[in-house]
């Protein structure tokens, strides 16, 4: 693998580290600051909703506490993840690339941050079918975990599959989080199954070989955020119907 592309431009979060990095001032500040940003849209999200529900039920604060953590982790917290695993498996590529044994899940040394992703020309197909996978992932997170009822489904449904609190941990890691990585990986693996082939045969040029590696990367970063996403919301929607 010696035609992976460098590290693309430097973004503003990576600006942002390199500001802090050493700098225990700094970060403080900025961790604070993060805080304070997230904890007042959290609440202020919580209360709003609420209020414009108007609801008197005993669930009422739960429900609203889903219409606001759900769609942050179904848009929000699903891109930052995409974006991070992304840069890493190209990162990964780069290592293998220079034979470099370090174990690929390593996290990058004194807490930096793995190198941006390189900048690709996406083909218009490629665009739309990134589109219509967010659109669907998105749509499918916030149908199945956001509503009150689907919640206490999905947690009666585990009870009822569990025999005590240490095996339905278990099987919530299995159901929610392995199961869909796999089932996405199946998928991503039958949309570049033909690109594979040709590569082998030796029938894609430069140009061509790099973008399946793009691809390839794009869908099993997406995958992995995916599950991950998909495990957070079970949790923390049981979370939530079970102590509000």
């Amino acid at each position: 693998m010696t035609d992976i592309p460098p590290p693309g431009p430097i973004g503003w979060f990576d600006r942002l580290h390199a500001w802090m990095d050493g700098r225990p001032v700094r970060r403080t500040m900025v961790v604070i600051a993060a805080f304070l940003v997230g904890w007042t849209l959290l609440f202020g999200g919580w209360i709003a909703v609420a209020m414009l529900r108007g609801s008197t039920e005993r669930n009422a604060g739960a429900v609203a506490l889903l219409y606001v953590i759900m769609p942050f982790l179904a848009v929000i917290l699903l891109f930052l993840l995409h974006r991070m695993t992304y840069r890493r498996f190209w990162d990964d590529d780069r290592k293998n690339a220079r034979g470099d044994r370090q174990t690929a899940m390593d996290p990058p040394p004194g807490g930096k941050l793995f190198p941006p992703a390189p900048r690709i020309d996406w083909p218009l197909h490629l665009r739309l079918r990134h589109g219509l996978f967010y659109l669907l992932a998105i749509a499918g997170l916030l149908f199945s975990f956001m509503p009150y009822e689907n919640q206490i489904a999905i947690s009666r449904f585990m009870v009822g599959i569990s025999s005590g609190s240490a095996t339905r941990r278990q099987l919530t890691g299995l159901l929610f989080g392995y199961l869909p990585m796999i089932l996405f990986a199946l998928l991503a693996l039958t949309l570049i199954h033909r690109q594979q082939r040709r590569r082998d045969a030796g029938l894609l040029d430069a140009r061509e070989r790099l973008l399946l590696r793009a691809e390839m990367n794009w869908l099993f970063s997406f995958g992995v955020s995916l599950g991950s996403v998909i495990l957070f919301s079970q949790i923390f929607g049981n979370m939530i119907i079970t102590r509000l």
